[in-house]
């Protein structure tokens, strides 16, 4: 792997043009928020993101969804159809395990109390032939998948799923998806800001979005990586999730030290270097147990959060100097 040279370095960077303070209605309001600068990344990491996959599932040789590597952190979200689909295996499955039995029950009950055969098994035919049948016929691609555990080729992903991001630290690019992996929008990840929104849910609670917002553009789309996290997480964990996003991006700086990384770490240059020169255990995530990962990560969250650990390290100003 070798960085290109749009890729993004904390050291060595030109400096970016001031953002237009006349803003239009519309571009206020996609970009309203608080604004986390950018800033020399830290230790600190955002534990709520990564507690999973455990290291069981790590070195498992069923593998792991590989959406963040080395490379580039590309997540998916299901088709439009085949979430509709999911929600239907949802109620098949349901219906075989609970709709099912009971009315199969049913039947054994009107057998023994009423004598009647015929009744009992009118119930059961029906029951087999309108719950059983087609909810079997529904929930079998699961079951298949579950029983064959087939190797998913990523060429063709886009059957099932679509690209929702891409933050590649090999180029420094960010780019935006929408249906059929149309490409939206891809820009240089230090041309966005990273804006954290905020909204009152229905119960009056506030609900947050992380967002990387195209500083020199109106999009009405930004990259949600809060999602990482979830919406309900304390204000400094996002401010972790972006320390370790400036991390993962910036070539001068080794990847975050995080369990789905390890696997990759020793195919990053910087990172290598890095290892090496501190000797790090190559499997310092992968040769715990489960319960000693949980133990682990609730001890980095309390000590960050009880010794007011920064979650970032110091600012950068990225702008050019007015002359």
């Amino acid at each position: 792997m070798s960085y290109q040279s749009t890729a993004y370095n904390s050291q060595a960077f030109t400096p970016q043009p001031s953002p237009n303070e006349k803003r239009s209605w519309s571009e206020r309001m996609h970009k309203r928020g608080e604004i986390f600068p950018f800033s020399q990344a830290s230790d600190c990491i955002a534990t709520s993101a990564v507690r999973s996959p455990k290291p069981s599932v790590l070195n498992s040789e069923v593998g792991v969804d590989d959406f963040w590597t080395h490379q580039q952190m590309q997540p998916y979200t299901f088709a439009r159809w085949a979430g509709i689909y999911m929600f239907l295996a949802g109620i098949a499955k349901f219906a075989l395990i609970i709709a099912y039995p009971f009315f199969v029950i049913s039947s054994l009950i009107v057998y023994f109390m009423q004598s009647t055969p015929d009744s009992a098994i009118d119930i059961f035919l029906t029951m087999t032939l309108y719950i059983a049948v087609p909810s079997i016929i529904i929930y079998s691609p699961i079951l298949w998948v579950n029983w064959l555990n087939p190797k998913v080729d990523k060429t063709n992903l886009s059957l099932f799923a679509r690209k929702k991001y891409c933050l590649n630290r090999e180029t420094g690019m960010v780019t935006l998806y929408g249906e059929g992996n149309r490409k939206i929008f891809s820009h240089p990840f230090i041309e966005f800001d990273c804006i954290l929104a905020s909204n009152p849910n229905h119960q009056g609670l506030l609900s947050y979005r992380l967002m990387l917002v195209h500083r020199y553009s109106d999009y009405a789309q930004g990259v949600n990586i809060g999602s990482l996290v979830g919406v309900n997480a304390p204000l400094a964990e996002y401010k972790r999730l972006w320390n370790m996003i400036q991390q993962y991006m910036d070539v001068s700086k080794p990847l975050p030290d995080v369990p789905m990384l390890e696997q990759f770490r020793d195919l990053d240059p910087t990172t290598a270097a890095y290892d090496q020169q501190h000797q790090r255990n190559p499997n310092y995530w992968r040769s715990m147990s489960d319960e000693e990962f949980d133990k682990t990560l609730t001890e980095m969250a309390r000590n960050q959060r009880e010794q007011n650990i920064p979650p970032t390290g110091r600012e950068i100003d990225i702008f050019a100097k007015a002359s």
